[in-house]
């Protein structure tokens, strides 16, 4: 199936979810590589479940800023894409071999400032900017779409925020490069909820 635009599932971190992305056209997956989180998944899970997925690029989601641990764990995991959820020093990143997803989180206006600013600074070394927010104040955050299009305009951004069918097609008429989601849920062990994946990824489905 293809898509409309790009579209990054977060958190994967079974294979019925995976293949269901996979099949529905998603066109980047990423798994948590950070110990401890909720979605965790060990070197030995992530290979089980990407040897049975094609066509789909794969993503380590680290939290971490240490770059002993970031190497290592490129050492313990193939991957197309590394995914840094923290603006970190600026040699770190250019150091390491691989394409770069770097996650800016939003919490207001009081982000515009510095936003343009870290998005010159990393744009060189970084293939995508992936913005989301853990604000509760989503009213705020939804406020500066205007600006994120215009960002949009110099900066390849995949918006992880703000993404429903209500939204979808105003998102879709503006240069951003895709969106991002977080993966299936798990209503009981065995059982995820692609309900909300469904609705979003069927409406962006080229017939």
């Amino acid at each position: 199936m293809l898509l409309k635009t790009i579209v990054k599932i977060s958190s994967v971190n079974n294979l019925s979810n995976a293949r269901y992305c996979a099949g529905m056209g998603v066109a980047m997956m990423g798994f948590s590589l950070d110990n401890g989180h909720t979605h965790y998944v060990d070197a030995e899970q992530f290979k089980s479940i990407t040897q049975w997925i094609k066509g789909v690029a794969l993503i380590g989601e680290l939290s971490t800023t240490d770059s002993a641990i970031i190497h290592h764990t490129l050492d313990q995991y193939t991957l197309d894409y590394l995914q840094l959820n923290h603006p970190i020093a600026l040699p770190t990143i250019t150091s390491l071999d691989i394409p770069i997803l770097l996650k800016l989180s939003l919490q207001g206006n009081e982000v515009l400032v510095s936003l343009q600013t870290l998005m010159d600074t990393y744009a060189p070394h970084v293939k995508y900017f992936l913005l989301d927010t853990a604000s509760p104040h989503k009213a705020a955050v939804a406020s500066l779409q205007p600006t994120i299009n215009c960002l949009a305009n110099s900066f390849p951004i995949l918006q992880g925020y703000h993404v429903s069918l209500a939204t979808l097609p105003h998102l879709l008429s503006t240069q951003l490069q895709g969106i991002a989601l977080q993966g299936a849920t798990a209503a009981e062990p065995g059982y995820e909820d692609f309900a909300p994946l469904a609705d979003v990824l069927e409406y962006l489905a080229i017939e």
